[in-house]
């Protein structure tokens, strides 16, 4: 089985991309400088991402079966295709790192507040890596099942709490203006629709790497609908303070109560909201081996996963000190400092590689052993 390339159905590419996307979304709230209006700036996000999308689709399908740091070393040459290989890996580690801190403050401060945080992370990251372990094949259907529980709490949580719906909390609509929402729309585009560039690393690995490009695009627009679901939710329920409050998701299901029949259910909540962190934080890891082992080849990238997980570990601890500094990176720091990785380099390597005349063939150098 580890010599064979390893391959991901649609479906399960799918439910992994989308589990991806709302992941740490559904915990943290987006476009918080747009106030009540941040569900706009996630639509505008939404479709500013999808600009991002077809460049490095476009470049997974001129390459075939070559990853985004294969790619990068077919266009520019070794050495230079190398050095993006190296600056993705540290993207990705970064972002699995930052992830991994939301979660463990989240965790830490609604259900273990006494137990030390690196107990925590090492518990995360067990469970991380015996996925990562597996392969991709294994997180993809773990995130078909997990995708499963998200859709039918995130449906279950609307119908109960229908009933404390304030819809004047809507409105006035664009009340302060365009330029907050653009703000928030260039926030979210970052976070977290862009991060999704890390999947030009498994996108070879498509059983159908031909229709990567409608796959990406649908699973954009249904993520977007669900954090807008969501979004749309904790204002009515919360006002003002769902976009002030850190881990507002949370919050809003306090207000669930039926009768004296069904009442504190958050604790379920917080199950499913760290089980979608799970995911986000595997394809981050398993991103960061892959492009690591594709720089050392014909090193496999499962040797790679301990040492990368306790950095990982040891990095969520050193960048942030706090849950509220992690938080505030994640919306004011990452949307410029990710532009080059989700934007700019990979645009770059496509305007060279037509300029050039440049194309792969599908097989040229296996991917994801």
């Amino acid at each position: 089985m580890a010599n064979r390339t390893e391959q991901i159905s649609e479906r399960s590419f799918v439910a992994t991309m989308f589990m991806f996307l709302v992941g740490s979304s559904l915990t943290i709230p987006l476009a918080a400088v747009a106030a009540k209006d941040a569900w706009i700036s996630i639509l505008l996000g939404m479709a500013c991402s999808l600009c991002f999308a077809l460049v490095y689709t476009r470049l997974c399908r001129r390459f075939p079966g070559q990853s985004l740091v294969q790619i990068a070393e077919t266009v520019l040459g070794s050495w230079a295709g190398r050095l993006i290989g190296v600056l993705y890996a540290i993207y990705s580690l970064h972002l699995g790192a930052l992830v991994l801190r939301i979660f463990i403050d989240f965790i830490s401060a609604v259900a273990l507040p006494r137990t030390p945080i690196v107990i925590i992370a090492v518990m995360m990251m067990s469970v991380v890596l015996w996925a990562a372990f597996a392969g991709i094949e294994v997180i993809g259907r773990c995130a078909m099942i997990i995708l499963a529980l998200v859709l039918s709490e995130v449906a279950a949580s609307v119908l109960m709490m229908s009933k404390d719906f304030q819809y004047a909390n809507l409105f006035p609509i664009l009340d302060r203006g365009w330029s907050p929402i653009i703000e928030g729309g260039v926030e979210v585009t970052a976070f977290p629709f862009g991060e999704t560039v890390l999947f030009a690393m498994i996108i070879p690995q498509l059983n159908r790497v031909g229709k990567s490009t409608r796959t990406v695009m649908l699973t954009l627009g249904f993520g977007a609908l669900l954090l807008l679901i969501v979004n749309v939710r904790n204002l009515l329920i919360l006002g003002d303070l769902s976009t002030r409050m850190i881990f507002a998701s949370y919050t809003t299901y306090q207000y669930i109560s039926i009768s004296d029949f069904l009442d504190r259910v958050e604790p379920l909540s917080m199950f499913t909201l760290v089980l979608g962190g799970f995911i986000k934080i595997c394809v981050c890891l398993y991103v960061a081996s892959r492009s690591l082992a594709d720089l050392i080849r014909p090193v496999r990238y499962r040797p790679l996963l301990i040492p990368l997980a306790l950095l990982m570990i040891e990095l969520s601890g050193i960048v942030y000190k706090a849950g509220t500094e992690s938080v505030q990176f994640a919306l004011w720091v990452w949307p410029w400092y990710s532009l080059p990785f989700q934007l700019l380099i990979p645009a770059a390597l496509l305007a060279v590689a037509i300029f050039a005349g440049k194309k792969g063939t599908a097989g040229a150098i296996p991917a994801g052993r």
